[in-house]
């Protein structure tokens, strides 16, 4: 399967989920529904990979994709201003999510994963309103905490279906994408919940910045280590590389100091 052709599958997995999940009057006053590609792609891994594959399964991928979208939407919520109508709608349209992916695994009958994406959306909630709290965590935990809400579901459907063999690489390349996202909100003057988590425990922007560099090249090195562990076609390999995780953090930083 070459580039153009995982690319192919990817849009066509995002079109069905953004399909599902229509809702004209959301659709105008909210941001939609949040599926980001390098998610999807995890969830569909196994099927690049020639792995078993069905219908059955695909449904349950996109369900997933759902439950990320239900968990984006309430985020987006800004806890520290009176309700707008956006916000009230952006909560809205992530109550409507939920009750769309347990509606698709319920017509399969597929309780157990209902069972087991409740349980991670539980775990996953924890983690985010850890970032709530006043209290001080250690970066460790909040590293750890990222790593969770980043990879929890996508585990349920693996373990569901037994493809824990590429959780480690997931694992290592959603948090690489979580932390680019972090280090470009941060570089651009913004703010979001873990930036200001990881700057009240490190105490500095700069600090933070170095921190997410460092992380961002430690992370990427063992990813390269790990996809040579894995016996994935060329094409693969070389779209993980290039598509998912482009590594050019470290460049653009000494671009600018030069």
């Amino acid at each position: 399967m070459n580039e153009q052709q995982i690319h192919s599958k990817i849009t066509s997995v995002e079109t069905d989920v953004l399909k599902a999940v229509k809702q004209r009057t959301l659709d105008k006053f909210t941001d939609g529904p949040s599926v980001l590609r390098a998610r999807l792609f995890f969830l569909i891994l196994p099927f690049f990979d020639n792995k078993m594959w069905s219908t059955d399964i695909e449904r349950s991928a996109k369900t997933v994709s759902i439950v990320y979208a239900a968990l984006q939407a309430h985020d987006l919520v800004e806890n520290d201003v009176l309700a707008d109508k956006k916000q009230q709608l952006t909560v809205l349209a992530g109550d409507f999510y939920s009750g769309i992916y347990y509606k698709m695994l319920a017509e399969t009958n597929n309780i157990a994963m209902i069972q087991r994406l409740a349980t991670a959306i539980i775990k996953v909630s924890e983690k985010k309103a850890s970032f709530y709290s006043s209290e001080i965590r250690s970066m460790d935990e909040i590293d750890e905490a990222i790593k969770q809400i980043e990879t929890e579901l996508l585990f349920s459907f693996y373990n569901f279906y037994g493809y824990q063999e590429y959780s480690h690489l997931a694992v290592l390349m959603l948090t690489y994408n979580r932390y680019t996202s972090e280090l470009d909100c941060l570089q651009k003057d913004g703010q979001s919940l873990a930036l200001r988590k990881m700057t009240q425990t490190l105490r500095h922007p700069l600090q933070t910045e170095r921190w997410l560099l460092d992380k961002l090249d430690s992370l990427y090195e063992e990813i390269l280590q790990t996809i040579g562990t894995h016996n994935f076609s060329y094409e693969l390999k070389n779209f993980m590389l290039h598509q998912i995780t482009p590594h050019q953090h470290r460049a653009e930083q000494l671009t600018r100091e030069g």
